[in-house]
């Protein structure tokens, strides 16, 4: 197992800036831009959208198995905290270094795309 160090000020940063994403994901309204005219607004359930992305990465990182038990672990907890308050503290996370930028990075690419879904653009409804 990789050595355990604590994470610079910029990954904290990074690690907040993947709970604003996530927060503004669920917020973000249809607008003129979506192929819907403004005119749906569906509800978003976050706990569903929150075990789909645990268990993509979980499938995903089968090869690591401490990130793995990392995610059973958050599964299995999910009703003790937000969400993103998980994500904001993932620069604290028990991890090594390698597995904790791996897991940091495939939840940015997830999250810049489910952000970007209420900002403006031509397309269809989700």
């Amino acid at each position: 197992m990789a050595p355990l160090r604590k994470p610079s000020a910029s990954a904290a940063d990074g690690c907040a800036r993947l709970a604003e994403l996530w927060v503004e994901g669920l917020n973000a309204p249809h607008d003129a831009g979506c192929g819907c005219g403004g005119m749906a607004m569906p509800a978003l359930d976050g706990g569903e959208i929150e075990l789909d992305v645990l268990g993509y990465l979980a499938g995903k990182h089968r090869d690591a198995p401490e990130l793995t038990a990392f995610l059973d672990t958050r599964k299995s907890a999910r009703g003790a905290a937000r969400f993103e308050d998980w994500l904001a503290g993932l620069d604290a996370a028990d991890l090594p270094n390698e597995a904790r930028a791996r897991q940091v990075a495939d939840l940015q690419i997830f999250l810049e795309s489910f952000a970007a879904r209420g900002r403006p653009r031509v397309g269809i409804c989700y």
